[in-house]
């Protein structure tokens, strides 16, 4: 009669496995572009709530630089 290793196995729910598969997304979130990611949600923040202001602002400094030209 041979013992076996028990195989034993987590549920899905093992809150072990959910921190380390948490753990594992916020690393990868944190790879090369996430400096870019963050200055890009700031100057969304930014426009976003004066987007028309933004807009008319880009509109005139447009027309001024093909009026110079």
């Amino acid at each position: 009669m041979s013992h076996h290793a028990a195989s034993v196995t987590m549920p899905v729910n093992d809150p072990a496995q959910l921190l380390q598969r948490h753990l594992l997304q916020c690393a990868k979130a944190r790879g090369r572009w996430f400096g870019v990611s963050v200055w890009a949600e700031r100057l969304h923040g930014m426009i976003l709530p004066r987007l028309a202001t933004t807009a008319a602002v880009g509109g005139l400094t447009l027309a001024a630089v093909v009026h110079w030209l």
